[in-house]
C-alpha cells in the first residue's frame, strides 16, 4: 500500500507550515516591537538628568521679572508626552516666598484633533498654588510692560513646540495676604477646562474657545463659571460667561477693602449675571445681586483724607469716562441690601463721631450707565441710629451730563443723645434729652437744586446741671441760650420745635457723580438745617418747596 501524502494532504501541510511562520514572524516582530519600546521607556529616564535643566534654561530666558526652578523633567517619546514636576515661580522683586508652586503639569498631543489632521496639543495642570502678597502685588502693578509681553507663552512654547489647544486645571488655590498676620484672602478647589483654544473649530466665532470652571470661595461660598473665549484676541483674550455667586462670605475681604477706608464684618454675597470683557467691550450685567446681614463702615481719618479726596477724583473721572460709552456696559438690574448696618465714622472730627443705619433693608433697581435705559430706582428702610425709623425712596439716573435725583426722605424719633458725639463736634454742644424727627424731600437737575429739609425736635433739653458741673461758664451760658431759642421756636400745642431749610440753589460742582451730589447735598442740608436748632448757623435759600407735613 502506498503510504505517500496525497497532493490534497501536502497543501494542507505546507499552508501549516506557512500559518506558523507568518505566525512565528508576527511573535518576533512584537517582541522586537516590545523590546524598543520597552527600551525607549527605559531609555527615557535616563535623559531626564539632562532634559530638566535645558528645559528649565529655556523658560528662564523667555520670562521677565519672575524665575522658574523646576523639580524633575520626563519624556515619553511614544505619544510625545512631557511631564513637569514641582515647578516653581518666584518674582525677581521680591523672591520669597514664590509665588506659584504646581505639583504636575503634563503636556501630550491631542489625538482627536490629530486625527482631523491638525498637529495640537493638551496640557493638564495638577494643584497649582498661587501666593501673593501685597508687596508682590504692588511691584507687578507697577511693572509697565504689558503681560503678554513678559514671556509666559514663549516659555510654554520652549517647554513642548506644539501649539496648545486644550487646557485642564484641577485642585488650584490662590491665596493673598495683604500683611504680615493678616488673615488670608484664599480660594481653593479649582477646576478648570478649556477646548479649542487655536481656534480649529468654529473659526469664524468671535468667542470659539469653551471653557468651565468652578472653585471655592473664601471657605464656604462658590463662583460657577461657564462661557466662551477668544485667547487669540489681541493685545489680550476675550471671553464671555455666565457666573453664578453662591454664599461668598464679605468679611474675608476687609484686609483689601480697608485700602479704601472701608470696614466689612459679616455679610454674604449670592449674584448671577453674564460679563462679556474684550479689547473691543466691556459688559457686566448683573441679573440680581443679594447681601445679607453686612456691617459696613466707611473710616474718615485725617491721615486719609488726601487719598480719599484722590479717590473721589478719579472715581469721578471713570464715571465719566464709562457713561453713555457705546463699549462699556454696566446694567444691574436688581440689587439688594438686606437686614445690614451701614455706618460712616469720622475720626478726624473731635469727637469722634458714628453715623449708620441698622436693620438695613436697601433695594436698587435698572442701575445703568447708559441713560437711555432710563431711571434707576431706590428704596431704603431702616433704624437711624437704632432708634428713628427710617425711610429714603427715589429716583436717580446714574448716566446723565450731570448729576439727577429726586428722593424723599423721613427720619422719625431718632433719640437726640445718641447725636451728642456729632453735636459737640460741629456744635460744640450736647442734649441731655430729646427727639428728633427729619422730613425731606430734595431734587436736583441740570446742576440746579430745590426742595426743603425740615427737622422737628420734641421733649427737647440742652441743659442739665448734673452733667454740667464740669464745664466752663462760657460753655454752659450758650447751652442756656440754645436752651432759650429752643422754647422760642416751640409748637405751644405739640411741644415740638420745629424750623425749615428751603433747598433753591445750583450745585458748587454741576459736574460732579450723581452720588457725590447726593451725598454733599444731604450732608450739608441736614447739617445746616438741625445744628441751627442749637447753634443758630444756618443758610436759608428762598424757593418754592414741596409741601412738609404738619409739625
Amino acid at each position: 500500500m502506498d503510504s505517500s501524502p496525497t497532493q490534497s494532504e501536502s497543501s494542507a501541510n505546507f499552508s501549516t507550515r506557512r500559518r506558523n511562520s507568518k505566525r512565528r514572524a508576527a511573535l518576533w516582530f512584537a517582541a522586537v516591537f516590545a523590546l524598543l519600546v520597552l527600551g525607549v521607556f527605559i531609555g527615557s529616564f535616563f535623559l531626564d538628568g539632562t532634559i530638566r535643566p535645558r528645559l528649565e534654561a529655556k523658560m528662564n530666558s523667555s520670562l521677565k521679572g519672575y524665575h522658574v526652578t523646576l523639580g524633575s523633567a520626563h519624556v515619553q517619546p511614544i505619544g510625545l508626552r512631557l511631564t513637569l514636576k514641582n515647578l516653581t515661580i518666584a518674582q525677581h522683586a521680591h523672591p520669597a516666598p514664590p509665588v506659584a508652586h504646581i505639583a504636575l503639569i503634563r503636556f501630550h498631543l491631542y489625538w482627536r484633533e490629530l486625527l482631523s489632521g491638525h498637529v495640537a496639543a493638551t496640557v493638564e495642570i495638577r494643584r497649582p498654588v498661587i501666593h501673593i502678597n501685597r508687596p508682590q502685588l504692588t511691584a507687578e502693578a507697577k511693572n509697565r510692560t504689558p503681560i503678554r509681553q513678559r514671556g509666559w507663552q514663549d516659555a510654554l512654547q520652549a517647554v513642548y513646540p506644539f501649539k496648545i489647544n486644550r487646557l485642564s486645571i484641577r485642585d488650584g488655590e490662590v491665596t493673598y495676604i495683604d500683611k504680615t498676620g493678616a488673615k488670608p484672602i484664599h480660594l481653593e478647589n479649582l477646576e478648570f477646562v478649556s477646548d479649542n483654544i487655536r481656534n480649529i473649530r468654529e473659526p469664524n466665532n468671535v468667542y470659539p474657545s469653551t471653557f468651565r470652571a468652578n472653585l471655592g470661595v473664601f471657605g464656604r461660598g462658590r463662583l460657577e463659571l461657564d462661557g466662551r473665549a477668544n485667547f487669540l484676541m489681541e493685545p489680550y483674550p476675550g471671553i464671555e460667561t455666565n457666573y453664578e455667586i453662591k454664599n461668598v462670605p464679605l468679611q474675608e475681604i476687609t484686609p483689601a477693602s480697608r485700602h479704601v477706608n472701608l470696614m466689612i464684618t459679616g455679610g454674604v454675597l449670592s449674584s448671577e449675571g453674564f460679563v462679556e470683557y474684550s479689547p473691543k467691550v466691556t459688559a457686566v450685567q448683573v441679573r440680581n445681586a443679594a447681601i445679607d446681614s453686612v456691617d459696613l463702615t466707611y473710616v474718615h481719618t485725617a491721615r486719609t483724607r488726601s487719598a480719599e479726596e484722590q479717590r473721589v477724583t478719579r472715581a469721578g473721572r471713570t464715571v465719566e469716562k464709562v457713561n453713555n460709552n457705546p463699549t462699556v456696559l454696566v446694567d444691574v438690574r436688581q440689587l439688594e441690601i438686606r437686614n445690614s448696618r451701614v455706618a460712616y465714622r469720622d475720626e478726624a472730627a473731635n469727637p469722634n463721631f458714628l453715623l449708620f443705619i441698622s436693620g438695613a433693608n436697601i433695594s436698587i433697581t435698572n442701575l445703568t450707565n447708559h441713560g437711555a435705559r432710563g431711571r434707576s430706582h431706590v428704596d431704603l428702610s431702616g433704624k437711624f441710629m437704632d432708634s428713628g425709623d427710617t425711610r429714603l425712596f427715589g429716583t436717580f439716573v446714574a448716566a446723565g451730563s450731570g448729576p439727577e435725583f429726586a428722593v424723599n426722605i423721613a427720619i422719625i424719633n431718632v433719640d437726640l443723645t445718641a447725636l451728642n458725639p456729632l453735636l459737640r463736634a460741629q456744635g460744640k454742644v450736647e442734649v441731655a434729652q430729646g427727639d428728633l424727627s427729619v422730613y425731606s424731600q430734595i431734587a436736583v437737575k441740570n446742576a440746579a437744586m430745590s426742595g426743603y429739609v425740615k427737622p422737628i425736635f420734641s421733649n427737647l433739653k440742652v441743659y442739665g446741671p448734673e452733667r454740667e458741673k464740669n464745664k466752663s461758664f462760657f460753655h454752659k451760658a450758650k447751652e442756656a441760650v440754645i436752651g432759650a431759642a429752643a422754647h422760642v421756636f416751640k409748637n405751644q400745642k405739640t411741644q415740638k420745635v420745629a424750623t425749615q431749610v428751603s433747598l433753591n440753589g445750583t450745585l458748587t460742582n454741576p459736574k460732579t457723580s450723581t452720588w457725590e451730589a447726593f451725598v454733599e447735598v444731604v450732608r450739608n442740608a441736614f447739617v445746616k438745617a438741625i445744628l441751627p436748632g442749637f447753634d443758630r448757623q444756618m443758610t436759608l435759600v428762598g424757593g418754592p418747596p414741596a409741601k412738609p407735613p404738619n409739625g
